[in-house]
């Protein structure tokens, strides 16, 4: 017997799958327009897929289909509509490494490992939760080791502006799907587990420069055999242990909205007028954290902000806030040091305490150096530390965090060795110092305030990382830097 769920979806697409037209499937007046910038990023994130057999759910129309068959060696394409399926075929149809399937993806199944991608544009918001997790399963199975599952999806609200008669899309929290396919594990014959590893997630920028639009959110995992004796991804830990949400909010309590580093809006005020942002430049946040400086950035100058973090819930934080936030910053999860960015590719590169968690400084150097434009500027406030060897208590800090501190000067020296010009290392303890002072004086004054939202336990937390750092910055163990560069022209 047909579900609920499953007729009112079907009785939804008989009113939009008439016409079987890009203004059909995506339901916007701007179709056209954005099509034609969306398709391609969308395909560019999903990556090479050259010798790759393909599964791609939701096919509709083909939006994607002919240019998934260009380079894979078959796709397979699923639709549950059969005028769209038909419109599919007819443009299509010519291409012999393509089958065309007309079946709902919830009855879908097919053999273990006789796939390499698995691709979908807008599906899962028409799937109840529970669907979502049995495809999920199914999808684990269908995959070869290492294979990809790559989804896009409408999230928080609707998107496009075509009036609907009804509306039964899942417009969920991307926390839904991060819940969803984080669960999601095979246990296999041979008593192995195989699950899914966050590859990255990103707004569809697409979306953000046509309608400030955070919602176009898509996702790439990969299929993988759980070790028992792994704690999980990196990204685990830091969501789990140094960037838990309440660690998260509880910083933000103290540095305002949008912050969690050193100086809140204030400093990254000043700092900003260093880099004469003009309008229109493309500028890579590394390390956004929840955005408070990016969207600053994107309404104050009318710059174009990539904004990527390692941690989801630093993600997930700031597209949230970006819902309230009309502005033309885009987020992503991303490691920078195996992203690939196309070589000169932004204005300004920008980073706020964050790189002291990278050993591996020289390249990534390099790496930057070729993503900036010719003349394109860099600015970074890290942590240092003094040229002399670090106490026993500075040195026993630096391990348990795991960071990779260096001088201010022997950090301006890596800088120059990758082969930026006019690099300015700057001591900016000092101000480092002032900031952490005043933050300390508001902590104070709004002790109650911050002990009834969060506890007395987080409050002496905070405030006793802030005095030990306030003591070590003092006595000159740990620096501050602040450094800026570019790239030659020539």
């Amino acid at each position: 017997m047909q579900s609920e769920e499953r007729a009112a979806q079907e009785e939804y697409w008989k009113q939009h799958s008439d016409g079987a037209t890009v203004e059909d499937m995506m339901l916007d007046s701007q179709a056209r327009e954005i099509d034609r910038l969306d398709r391609p990023e969308v395909l560019a994130y999903l990556g090479p897929i050259g010798g790759k057999r393909v599964v791609e759910l939701g096919a509709g129309i083909g939006r994607f289909t002919g240019e998934l068959a260009a380079s894979a060696t078959r796709v397979t394409a699923y639709d549950f509509m059969e005028p769209l399926v038909a419109k599919n075929r007819e443009q299509h149809g010519h291409l012999a490494n393509l089958e065309f399937v007309v079946e709902d993806v919830t009855a879908t199944e097919r053999p273990a490992q006789s796939t390499d991608v698995v691709f979908s544009n807008w599906l899962l918001m028409y799937l109840s939760d529970r669907e979502v997790e049995i495809l999920a399963s199914k999808m684990l199975i269908w995959l070869s080791v290492g294979g990809i599952c790559f989804f896009r999806e409408s999230c928080f609200q609707q998107s496009g502006d075509r009036r609907r008669k009804q509306n039964p899309s899942h417009y969920r929290n991307p926390r839904d799907y991060f819940r969803l396919f984080d669960a999601a594990h095979v246990d296999m014959p041979d008593g192995k587990q195989m699950r899914f590893e966050l590859v990255g997630c990103r707004c569809i920028e697409s979306y953000v420069a046509v309608k400030k639009n955070q919602n176009q959110i898509c996702w790439k995992w990969k299929k993988v055999v759980k070790n028992p004796q792994d704690n999980g991804e990196f990204r685990h830990f830091l969501d789990n242990y140094q960037y838990a949400v309440n660690g998260i909010l509880r910083y933000e309590r103290m540095f305002g909205e949008g912050f969690i580093s050193t100086g809140g809006l204030h400093t990254t005020k000043d700092i900003l007028k260093r880099l004469r942002l003009q309008p229109g430049e493309r500028v890579l946040d590394i390390g956004c954290g929840i955005g408070g400086g990016d969207f600053y950035m994107c309404q104050e100058y009318g710059v174009h902000v990539h904004c990527i973090d390692l941690s989801v819930n630093m993600f997930m934080i700031a597209t949230e806030r970006a819902q309230r936030v009309r502005c033309s910053a885009s987020f992503e999860v991303a490691d920078i040091t195996k992203r690939e960015f196309e070589d000169e590719s932004y204005d300004v590169l920008y980073s706020r305490d964050t790189i002291l968690h990278i050993h591996n400084k020289p390249e990534l150097f390099c790496k930057l150096l070729k993503m900036l434009k010719p003349g394109g500027r860099l600015l970074i406030t890290d942590y240092c530390r003094s040229s002399d060897s670090p106490s026993e208590r500075f040195a026993e800090y630096i391990q348990q965090r795991n960071y990779d501190l260096h001088s201010v000067e022997a950090y301006g020296k890596m800088l120059s060795d990758a082969g930026f010009v006019d690099v300015v290392a700057e001591d900016a303890t000092g101000l480092f110092i002032s900031s952490v002072q005043r933050e300390l004086g508001v902590a104070e004054r709004e002790r109650n305030d911050f002990v009834a939202e969060f506890s007395e336990q987080d409050f002496e937390a905070v405030v006793s990382g802030w005095k030990e750092k306030l003591d070590r910055a003092t006595a000159g163990e740990q620096c501050w830097g602040l450094f800026m560069a570019r790239r030659a022209t020539n």
